[in-house]
């Protein structure tokens, strides 16, 4: 963390101190608080099963690192056992305060979420090699028997016992693999909740509802192939006489791409209104994400549109996007890329081009998991099919179009599982047809 986010996470946080010995986290207790180390060391480790007779000594954390993060969102019992190595400082960050956090700062959620999927992983590899070793062990165990009942011939007698031993060392593997399945499908459910909550959150940042902006008939479709999806998009007011359309299509599927365009939204809602152009906007937005993550770690493609309602003028830039359309007097007028998706080069090149935007004409921002998606017979739904569907529906209300857009995009995948994540954005000059 850098000192921007500590000195932020401090505010959020309470000073508590251990002495050496002290058990800050107990095992299977309940609890609701993430810990920060400023002084001292602690030691992690576990009781393997319920007699507390073997113990698997997990590590040490110091300075600067930090523990209990799974109680931030997770109800269920401690995991672990954390006793103070040393006098220890340490930071307490309760779930209150965690869910205050997710609303009033979107990029430090997602730097804690992306904290606790990694720390999740981890722990869930450990107890998976420790369950390994201990099948290893019993079904070992299991051959040394059968090969000794072979060897000896031994007496019925003692036949019998051993094969009670078989049978009791065999319960108790389907024990541990019925116990392992029901931990399984509990972290299943987690995660289907988890996803839930996700999905509910990133529609709530999507102007889905809006109908109308200013003297504009707006109208938007939005389905994620999965639970959530890597599209954003936002559309508002500009001053008195202006609208700006923006899309962007994080590359990816699923939470990780759902939590760049987590980022992405953050960051664009900062400048929208402030830069003037575009172009602007998109060469911040690169410039800014190159800086905070790296080069092509955070890679996404975006197009602006900026109505001028007084001037009937379009201004857009489009930095890898797939081309948006004009439909104007039953012409489709494709506005062309002006630059290769953001996050890649430094030197990223976009520039603002212009366009007329009239009384009756429409513009329509979509992302290319339409026009990429294949059927059952491996044909793609491709530009032309989207370019007619776009003149037949000229006539009908825009609502209606954007709608029907969708539905004959379901039709034409069929059974066929979707290919990318389906964003349509459509806004018309005038008022809405029947």
């Amino acid at each position: 963390m850098n000192s921007e986010d500590l000195n932020f996470l401090h505010e959020k946080m309470t000073k508590v101190d251990f002495l050496s010995g002290d058990l800050i986290i107990e095992q299977n207790s309940n609890g609701d608080s993430f810990y920060l180390i400023e002084k001292g060391l602690v030691q992690v480790w576990k009781y393997l099963d319920d007699t507390k007779e073997d113990i698997l000594e997990l590590g040490e954390f110091g300075p600067g690192e930090y523990f209990g993060e799974i109680a931030l969102i997770d109800s269920a019992p401690r995991t672990v056992n954390i006793t103070a190595k040393e006098n220890c400082s340490l930071l307490q960050m309760t779930r209150a305060s965690f869910q205050e956090l997710l609303y009033s700062n979107p990029a430090m959620t997602v730097f804690l979420l992306r904290i606790l999927t990694a720390r999740i992983r981890n722990s869930e590899q450990r107890e998976n090699q420790v369950l390994s070793t201990k099948n290893k062990n019993l079904i070992q165990t299991n051959r040394e028997l059968e090969i000794a009942l072979d060897e000896l011939r031994m007496n019925e007698a003692v036949r019998a016992a051993l094969m009670e031993e078989l049978r009791k060392q065999n319960e108790t593997l389907e024990e541990m693999v019925k116990e392992r399945t029901a931990k399984l499908q509990q972290s299943l459910e987690i995660i289907r909740e988890d996803l839930e909550t996700a999905k509910t959150i990133q529609r709530s940042i999507l102007p889905l509802n809006t109908k109308k902006v200013a003297n504009l008939q707006f109208s938007s479709r939005f389905e994620p192939m999965s639970e959530v999806g890597g599209d954003v998009f936002d559309v508002f007011r500009l001053g008195t006489h202006k609208v700006r359309l923006f899309l962007a299509d994080a590359i990816g599927h699923g939470v990780q791409a759902a939590l760049i365009t987590m980022a992405i939204k953050a960051e664009f809602d900062h400048v929208k209104k402030e830069l003037e152009t575009p172009s602007e906007v998109l060469l911040h937005l690169n410039r800014v994400f190159l800086e905070r993550y790296g080069k092509r770690a955070t890679q996404f493609t975006a197009v602006i549109a900026d109505i001028d309602l007084e001037n009937s003028q379009l201004y857009y830039s489009c930095a890898g996007h797939n081309e948006p359309y004009i439909l104007s007097q039953g012409n489709i007028i494709p506005l062309e890329e002006s630059g290769i998706m953001l996050g890649l080069e430094n030197d990223a090149h976009v520039f603002t081009q212009t366009l007329p935007f009239s009384e009756g004409d429409r513009l329509f921002m979509i992302s290319d998991g339409i026009i990429e998606q294949e059927n059952a017979n491996g044909e793609f739904f491709g530009e032309k099919r989207l370019h007619r569907y776009l003149l037949d529906s000229k006539d009908i209300s825009l609502e209606k179009t954007v709608g029907g857009l969708l539905e004959a995009f379901q039709e034409f995948k069929g059974k066929r599982e979707m290919m990318d994540d389906v964003t349509i954005l459509g806004i018309g000059m005038g008022g809405s047809k029947s």
